[in-house]
């Protein structure tokens, strides 16, 4: 019995039992209807006196009573299902219908009567509560089959395959435990849902499939492509012509990047090759530089003297007179010979900066000395001296007149003539 449920106790008293039913001189019993109908025999007790013959038998009819009122506790203390307490009801119905007792019948009547609404209502609740339950059943169904459509209509390109696939076994594990869940949903509540769920773990199967077949024939693919360069770089890999074949190696690294990946372990492997080729063409092509470089270290240190004393002869204010020194110390440059190559580009600026200072000293030098210069230069010269008198003449007049506005006048385009004929001068000098 359930700590909750309290039962409570009935008794029937003699003064009860005399209202319920009567005892004749030889011990038998029979029971009084409460509407004063036919009295119906209820049993003997011999060698008992009248007391004690009802008491045996509405002893009986306690204990019917009393499961009754047990019944009722356990209805109004939920302590089982409706069903289960509504069999227990319709048995201790029958119990009392069928048999002929010595109580009050009809008073243990209405307090079946009563626990049968408790029952009732106890099963409404429990519909609901089922109804709910069954509804909250359908909706995680509804959550795992909405998630597997999902993973399943992913973009095969993009899919994360391995979280995916797990993700897909966690699922199909909530749905077993699910179904072990009460209550059991019924076939016709279930198979939507399933239908559904197996669709989608079924695409998802067969995309997957399709995926990694797909990609174990375009690993194939890359891996032909890149054994075709392997062989190609180990045929270039002892070449002595380092100019062409480091551009060669260049269009290969090119064409390896295009082809794509493959299996992670073969790609690892093939681009091993690959490289080993490569190293063994750069290894000797630099040892050869190096060669080369402390050859050409010398010549760099005879072009870095030349280059001293080019600049010693700057700023080249009279090119005419540096002259020879100048084109001599650019033969002795050309005739040095090459430079390392990380010094060619200084050694390339350092040059063509005073090459062109010496172009551009000379350039002026001929503009001040070319005769057709010059003698335009004293052409204007002798104009600007013929206005300057005409402006000098006009002046004296304004100023004897005194008319200050002839006055301003004149003393500005002389100051402006003047000006003209002193930059003139300055040039040709």
């Amino acid at each position: 019995m359930s700590p909750a449920v309290k039962p409570g106790h009935h008794e029937t008293s003699l003064e009860e039992a005399r209202q319920h039913a009567r005892v004749d001189e030889e011990g038998h019993v029979y029971s009084l209807s409460s509407d004063g109908g036919e009295e119906k025999y209820v049993g003997q007790y011999p060698g008992a006196t009248e007391d004690e013959a009802l008491q045996y038998f509405t002893r009986k009819f306690d204990d019917l009573y009393n499961r009754v009122l047990l019944l009722k506790a356990r209805a109004a203390a939920g302590a089982d299902s409706a069903k289960s307490l509504r069999e227990s009801s319709a048995t201790l119905r029958t119990e009392l219908d069928e048999g002929v007792w010595a109580g009050d019948i009809s008073g243990l009547a209405a307090v079946l009567d009563e626990t049968d609404s408790q029952i009732t209502q106890q099963a409404e609740q429990e519909k609901q509560a089922s109804e709910e339950a069954v509804a909250e059943h359908l909706a995680v169904r509804e959550r795992i089959v909405a998630e597997a459509e999902q993973i399943a209509d992913a973009d095969a390109s993009t899919q994360h395959w391995k979280n995916a696939q797990a993700r897909m076994n966690e699922l199909f594990a909530a749905w077993k435990a699910e179904q072990k869940k009460p209550p059991r949903l019924s076939k016709s509540q279930e198979d939507p849902y399933w239908k559904r769920f197996r669709a989608a773990r079924t695409t998802f199967d067969k995309n997957r499939r399709a995926f990694f077949s797909q990609r174990d024939r375009d690993h194939a693919e890359v891996k032909k492509v890149k054994e075709e360069l392997i062989a190609r770089a180990e045929e270039l890999q002892n070449s002595t012509e380092y100019g062409p074949t480091t551009k060669a190696y260049h269009r290969l690294m090119d064409e390896w990047k295009a082809a794509g990946r493959g299996a992670r372990k073969t790609d690892d492997a093939q681009w091993a090759r690959f490289r080993a080729a490569q190293d063994v063409f750069f290894a000797a092509r630099d040892a050869a530089n190096a060669e080369i470089d402390a050859e050409y270290a010398e010549n760099l240190k005879v072009k870095e003297q030349i280059l001293e004393e080019l600049e010693k002869l700057m700023p080249f204010e009279s090119p005419e007179q540096v002259r020879d020194q100048y084109h001599v110390l650019l033969g002795r440059w050309d005739e040095a010979g090459k430079v390392p190559r990380g010094d060619i580009r200084r050694m390339e600026v350092a040059i063509k900066r005073i090459q062109d200072a010496f172009r551009e000293a000379e350039d002026r030098h001929w503009q001040r000395t070319d005769p057709e210069t010059e003698a335009r230069a004293n052409s204007m010269l002798t104009q600007l001296d013929e206005t300057i008198a005409e402006l000098q003449t006009e002046l004296g007049a304004a100023q004897k007149a005194g008319d200050d506005t002839r006055i301003k006048a004149a003393e500005e385009a002389l100051e402006a003539r003047r000006s003209w004929r002193e930059m003139l001068v300055k040039n040709a000098d």
